[in-house]
Parts: C-alpha cells; sequence; structure tokens
C-alpha cells in the first residue's frame, strides 16, 4: 500500500514538472525511497503493481521513473541538496505571481467652500419679517440658497476632488432644520465617492439668534449644541478621522499617504456662543501631537480652521482673527507649515506672514488663504491643485448658477441670469440704505451711487484688483463724496478700494523655485 501511495504522488508530481520545465531529474533524486520496497510487504497484489508500471500506464505518465536498482544507487547530499535550492528557485519563480507594477501616484484634489449660511426654504415664507431679514444680511441671496447649493454640488459631484471642505458657519444661525436639510443634501456627494469634510463655525452651535420668519414676526427657532453637531455630520470627516480631540470637534483627516488635514474647531460655544475665535489650550497641545507624529512620517500638514489666523481686513478689523492668534503662529512655525485656510471674513484674501520671533530665515512665511463666502456674490469658492511636481495651486471659482438653471428647466429670470441678478440685488440693498440716510436725492443719483458702490462690493468680496482711479473719477462716487461724506458708507467704500491693490483669487506654491527643497 505504502508502495501504491508513493506511486500515485510521484505520477502527480511528474506531470507538472514535466508541463512546467521538463526536470524530472531533478524529482528523481528528491523523491525516491531510501531502500527498495517489496511486493509483499506493500501490501498490494503482484497484478495490480503490473498493470501499473506496464506500458498503458507509461503511455499516459510519460518516462518511467528510476528502477529499484537505481533507487538503490548511492547519492551525493551535496548534489542533492544543490539540485533543491535549484528546483525551489525555479519553482518559486515559476509558481509565485508577478509583482504588481508600481501604481503612479495620483496627487489629490480639494474644493473649499465657507460660509454657506445655509438656509431652508421652509424656514421663512417670504413676509415682511423675511424682506426685512434679507435687506439686513450683509449681502447674502437667502432667497437662492437652496438653488445655489444645489447647483454648487453638481459641480463638486462633476469635479471629482478627493474632498470637499465645508469650513465652517454653514448654517445661517444653528438652526436645527437647516442643519438636517443640509446633511441630507450634502449626502448626495458622499454617495458619489467623495468625501465630505466639515467644521463648525460661529454661526452654527448655540445660536440664540436662531429663528424662522413667517408674516411679520420674527419667532426663535431651535438649535444645537457641539454633540449635536457631530450626531449629525459624523459622516463628513468625523467616521473618517485619523485622530480626533477630545475637546473639541477637531480632528486629523488623510488625504492620502502623502498629505494631512489638520480640521481645526476654532469657535467659542461652550457654555454661549460668541463670534470671536480661539483655540483651546488642549486643542491646542492635541493639534502639537499631530504635527509632530505627521513630521515623523514625513506627511506634509494643511490646517484649515472656520476663523483667521492673520488680520486681513481695513473693513473688517475685529472679531475676526482669533483672540490667540500669535500662539496658532507659533505652532505652525514650530513645524514650518506654509499654508493656513480660513472662512469668516466673507472676503477673498491671500496674505504672508513672514515677521516674529522664531521664523526661520529665508523665504519661509505661512501664507494665509481666505476663501470668500459661498452665500455673498459671486458666490465663488476655492478649488487646491496638487501637481506632479510637487507644487501646489489654489485658484477660485464662481458658481454657474445660471447654467444649472437652464439645465434643470427653470423659468425663474432670477436664476436664469443669476450674474446680473446679483449685481441688481446688491445694489438695491445699497439704494435702500442710501435712502435710510439721505432722503430725496432723486432716482438718478441715487442709482449712480448704489451702482457704483455694487461694483466695488462685489470686486472687493471677489478679492479683484479694484482701478483706484477708475473708481474715483467715476460720477457715481463723486456723488458720494458730495451727498454723503462723513457716512459710514463711504467710509467702507474706501475701504474696499484700498483694501484691493491686488488679486487675490490664484497662489502657487512654492512662491519661488527651491522653496521647499531651501535650495
Amino acid at each position: 500500500m505504502k508502495r501504491k501511495t508513493w506511486m500515485i504522488s510521484a505520477l502527480m508530481y511528474a506531470m507538472v514538472f514535466m508541463a512546467c520545465f521538463g526536470v524530472l531529474h531533478v524529482l528523481k533524486t528528491l523523491m525516491e525511497p531510501s531502500g527498495p520496497v517489496s511486493v509483499e510487504s506493500s501490501g498490494v497484489p503482484e497484478g495490480t503493481r503490473e498493470a501499473e508500471t506496464g506500458e498503458e500506464w507509461e503511455e499516459q505518465a510519460g518516462p518511467a521513473l528510476a528502477t529499484d536498482s537505481q533507487a538503490r544507487e548511492p547519492q551525493d547530499e551535496v548534489i542533492r541538496q544543490e539540485g533543491y535550492k535549484e528546483w525551489k528557485k525555479k519553482f518559486t519563480g515559476m509558481w509565485s505571481p508577478p509583482a504588481a507594477p508600481e501604481e503612479p501616484y495620483i496627487p489629490p484634489k480639494l474644493i473649499l467652500a465657507t460660509d454657506l449660511h445655509y438656509q431652508s426654504a421652509l424656514a421663512g415664507d417670504g413676509g415682511e419679517a423675511f424682506r426685512l431679514f434679507v435687506e439686513r444680511c450683509d449681502g447674502k441671496v437667502v432667497q437662492y440658497l437652496p438653488e445655489l447649493l444645489e447647483a454648487f454640488l453638481d459641480e463638486v459631484i462633476k469635479e471629482r476632488p478627493s474632498a470637499l471642505v465645508l469650513s465652517g458657519d454653514i448654517t445661517m444661525n444653528g438652526e436645527r432644520m437647516n442643519h438636517g436639510e443640509l446633511a441630507a443634501r450634502l449626502k448626495r456627494v458622499q454617495d458619489a465617492g467623495i468625501q465630505v469634510l466639515v467644521i463648525p463655525g460661529n454661526h452654527d452651535i448655540n445660536n440664540h439668534d436662531a429663528a424662522v420668519y413667517y408674516g411679520a414676526r420674527k419667532e426663535p427657532a431651535p438649535y444645537i449644541d457641539g454633540p449635536e453637531f457631530h450626531e449629525i455630520y459624523h459622516e463628513y470627516g468625523y467616521d473618517q478621522a485619523l485622530g480626533r480631540d477630545s475637546s473639541s470637534l477637531s480632528y486629523v483627516y488623510a488625504l492620502d499617504d502623502r498629505n494631512w488635514l489638520l480640521m481645526l474647531d476654532s469657535c467659542q460655544y461652550e457654555p454661549d456662543n460668541r463670534v470671536e475665535g480661539r483655540l483651546k489650550d488642549s486643542t491646542m497641545a492635541w493639534a502639537d501631537e499631530q504635527l509632530a507624529r505627521a513630521k515623523e512620517e514625513g506627511v506634509f500638514v494643511i490646517p484649515i480652521a472656520h476663523h483667521n489666523l492673520l488680520a486681513q481686513s481695513r473693513m473688517y478689523t475685529t472679531q475676526c482673527a482669533m483672540d490667540n492668534n500669535g500662539e496658532v503662529i507659533s505652532l505652525l512655525q514650530k513645524y514650518e507649515l506654509p499654508l493656513f485656510f480660513s472662512g469668516h471674513l466673507h472676503v477673498q484674501r491671500i496674505r504672508k506672514h513672514k515677521s516674529g520671533p522664531g521664523v526661520p530665515e529665508g523665504n519661509y512665511g505661512i501664507q494665509e488663504i481666505v476663501t470668500d463666502a459661498l452665500s455673498i456674490p459671486p458666490c465663488q469658492y476655492g478649488e487646491v491643485l496638487w501637481e506632479e511636481d510637487g507644487s501646489i495651486s489654489y485658484a477660485t471659482r464662481a458658481v454657474d448658477v445660471s447654467a444649472w438653471a437652464r439645465k434643470n428647466g427653470s423659468t425663474n429670470p432670477d436664476l436664469l441670469d443669476f450674474e446680473d441678478w446679483s449685481y441688481r440685488y446688491i445694489q438695491k440693498l445699497i439704494s435702500d440704505q442710501i435712502r435710510g440716510v439721505v432722503k430725496n436725492l432723486g432716482a438718478d443719483v441715487e442709482h449712480s451711487m448704489a451702482a457704483t458702490y455694487a461694483g466695488v462690493y462685489i470686486d472687493y468680496y471677489a478679492g479683484r484688483e479694484i482701478d483706484v482711479k477708475g473708481i474715483k473719477s467715476t460720477k457715481g462716487y463723486r456723488f458720494w463724496e458730495r451727498n454723503m461724506p462723513d457716512s459710514y458708507l463711504i467710509r467702507e467704500l474706501d475701504a474696499m478700494i484700498a483694501d484691493s491693490d491686488r488679486d487675490n483669487n490664484y497662489f502657487l506654491l512654492p512662491e519661488e523655485e527651491g522653496w521647499l527643497t531651501g535650495d
């Protein structure tokens, strides 16, 4: 029986080895028994043995194996071992799957949007209270925020970024209904395979200004706290986080093996909501740990917060930069981080910080990029691209609401020419404010003043360069100087013009060749 088992095994090995590389002589040295096995001791009838070793078996299996006398010949142990090594080497090479070619690295792409101030259509009925709310809403396109969001999300899905980042003030005033509806709308982006990442803004949590507007009444609305924010948005970054801060809604998200986003909760909402931003001491310590870990692993980190790192505007001089921005800057300098993204200001701005203790020599400096509010014309968002050469570019893009309206069969003329409507919308808001300060200016004068202000306003929020001489030589600006020289409105107008001496819509890192390598 033992001999039969041995021969069957030999048959199987011979068939495999002959089919692959024809080295039966190696098989012979490995598989032959150490001594003769008699017919009697095998327990197999003689007739059976003859049938298995006859011509019929040879036709099926190929050349016969070694005879008993050959098997009894002494073998050189060194040859046996070397033959085994050679066989193993060939066998491994033959049957191991070929190594998969290394896939080319695909750099990530990021879309950034901030200050959506999302408002459900169910939060107002268009009545007196709602109209008053719109007039006092700093130019937000409140009545078309659901349509604007849908157009934006369509563009995100079409662009297919690695992630969509929403960096705070994602609802109007933290109303629970607005949070719930926004989270439901974001689901289709996630379902399209694009990770959504959110952090709160100062409007989003424990906001006692949460309200709805029906008829002539503004009525308080339910708002949410920090744990409820996490409950609503946990699948938009928190569930996927590499690490989370236990004392805030901050977390780390890996875009890929080379790049992380440090999503910082800069808001103060415990026990009460405040406009100003600040990173908690515990959050600072946690962030330090994450940055140390990233440095050890050779990972590039981009921090993102709602509040600003630097003072960026002559028009908005308070409540924008974080209260402890100096400490935050020192932490970022410690790890020589080159970029910081924020929102809150509602204005597209780019500014570099180079001064202060601890700043390394050379061209290094933290570059803060503030993306303007999606909810305010021209309704822009930012796109961050990692290039194959290691550089990183940032550029803005306006949501094409008109194209979305046409595609979806809308008959609303405001949506079908959204850019022109936006300009006229801002112009009307300014006209209403002018009338509230100065009476009986005349329709032509009022229209000219409002048109000048609206043009500067949209360009300023969009981060465009403004032609100072050109604006100040217009008839509309001269009407401002003549009729409202001491008004807060002309002070704002002058501040916007003075702040817009360059374009803030594009940035490339490194700014100079060799920056990243120190050459």
